[in-house]
């Protein structure tokens, strides 16, 4: 059997794979298009990537503040220590009394406040200081670690002179 050349010099062999090409570019394209008019299947895919790089990304922020927190809060015991250490008995007595007085002097303060406000302004405050009162201790050690602190550092740079 013979090809018959076309018009172009093709023979029938080349004329038929030519048309196979031309009859799947169609099928190709009209998959293409389907894939890109399925765009809440692309956008829940898209999601789905990004809630799993954010739970990485929370994770290792969570990592690194766990990593942290422990050297930074072997630290702040150490330097109280030191400062309670170097720090006379008589300024650790005044630190207790300033803080018994400041103590003293909120109280008085916030009663006043209490009377002259709204009930609903009130409740706030009172919630505020209901958390205040629960966490008393590393507020008052924060307190005294400051007035410590203060003075040492005076006595340091007292001595330089």
């Amino acid at each position: 059997m013979t090809d018959k050349q076309g018009t172009n010099g093709a023979t029938g062999d080349e004329l038929r794979a030519e048309a196979a090409g031309t009859r799947e570019e169609p099928g190709r394209a009209l998959e293409a298009s389907a894939d890109k008019a399925d765009l809440r299947e692309r956008g829940r895919q898209q999601i789905e990537a990004v809630k799993e790089q954010a739970v990485v990304v929370k994770d290792q922020a969570q990592e690194k503040i766990a990593n942290g927190a422990e050297p930074a809060r072997d630290k702040v015991a150490h330097a109280v220590d030191v400062i309670k250490d170097h720090t006379p008995d008589q300024v650790l007595e005044q630190g207790g009394q300033l803080a018994a007085q400041v103590r003293e002097t909120v109280e008085q303060l916030g009663h006043r406040a209490a009377d002259s406000m709204s009930p609903q302004v009130g409740e706030q405050v009172g919630r505020a200081a209901d958390s205040v009162k629960a966490n008393r201790r590393p507020l008052l050690v924060a307190a005294v670690t400051a007035v410590l602190t203060i003075v040492v550092v005076r006595r340091l740079f007292g001595r330089r002179r």
